[in-house]
This record gives structure tokens, C-alpha cells and sequence, in this order.
């Protein structure tokens, strides 16, 4: 919360990664006038049971609504829980990288189109490991931040070239 102390109050939306959310803390940026969007853990407390243990089809979704708050599931190649403060339950057309016209939840879409760099991010980082169990914790951390570095000059470099070199 300490994050967010300048930009509570003004109904700005947030997009968390599901480490980070719960209904508590949901309701809670409700009350201030912030809206957020996430997918959700299924072992959080607070978890609504005829929610978290619906058996679903593909493409079916179900959702509960708590004091302004929405606890989802929608089911795609699996289970996707969600919650969330500003947006409607219903489904969305929308067109995959492949031209096929696919239904999905409005939340589900608009939460791809605003961490669709995080969990980018973390999937090529999860590729080549720097950390190490057995180094110190400052040296895991140092090997974090440099990895990061070297992960995020490698997307610019890649943002800012062309075919024959660089713009």
C-alpha cells in the first residue's frame, strides 16, 4: 500500500500479479477509491467453495460478487481464477494471433493486455537462472539486479533495431 499512497483516492485502476491479491486487500483498495484486476490464487482465504469447486466446461465461467468485489473462474485449457473491482463478468470476443474469433472474460482480457510485459518478464527470466541456493543472499540479490539489467538492455535492443542494424 505504501506503493500506491499517492495514487489512492483518485480511481485509478491496478494490475497485480496473483502473489499480491486477496479479497481483503481488494475491498480494501475498493473503500479508497481504486480499482483492481488480478488473477487469484486458489488457496487464498476468503475464496468463495461453490466458486473455487465449480466443474466447468471450456469457455464456461462463474463468479460470486462480495461488497463490490467479484471472486471468478473461467476455464480455458485449465482452471483461471480471478478477482476484481472494475470491471463486468461477461465474455468478450476477441481475435488470437492465429485470426480465430475466441470468447474470454472481459477482466481476463484486460488483465493479458496490462501484465503482458511482467509475466513476459518472468517467463524469460526463469529460463536461465542466475540464482544460486548455495551463494550468500546479497550475492543472489546482486545476480538478480544483474540479470534484470542484462534482460531488460536485450529488450530495448531489440525494440530499437531493424533488419540492416540499429534505427
Amino acid at each position: 500500500m505504501l506503493l500506491l499512497n499517492r495514487l489512492l483516492k483518485n480511481g485509478h485502476s491496478v494490475f497485480m500479479d496473483n502473489y499480491y491479491n486477496s479479497f481483503s486487500l481488494a475491498s480494501k483498495l475498493l473503500r479508497m477509491n481504486t480499482y483492481c484486476s488480478r488473477t487469484l490464487r486458489r488457496n487464498r482465504k476468503c475464496n468463495p467453495k461453490e466458486t473455487e469447486n465449480a466443474k466447468l466446461k471450456k469457455g464456461e465461467t462463474t463468479g460470486k460478487y462480495a461488497e463490490g468485489v467479484l471472486i471468478g473462474k473461467w476455464r480455458d485449457k485449465r482452471d483461471v481464477m480471478y478477482i476484481l473491482t472494475e470491471f463486468e463478468n461477461y465474455m468478450v470476443t476477441i481475435d488470437n494471433k492465429f485470426g480465430q474469433q475466441l470468447q474470454k472474460p472481459l477482466p481476463i482480457v484486460q488483465y493479458n493486455a496490462n501484465m503482458k510485459g511482467t509475466d513476459r518478464q518472468d517467463q524469460m527470466m526463469s529460463y536461465y537462472p542466475l540464482e544460486r541456493k548455495t551463494l550468500r543472499w546479497y550475492k543472489n540479490i546482486f545476480m538478480h539486479i544483474i540479470h534484470m539489467c542484462l534482460r531488460n538492455s536485450y529488450m530495448l535492443y531489440n525494440m530499437h533495431r531493424t533488419n540492416n542494424g540499429l534505427k
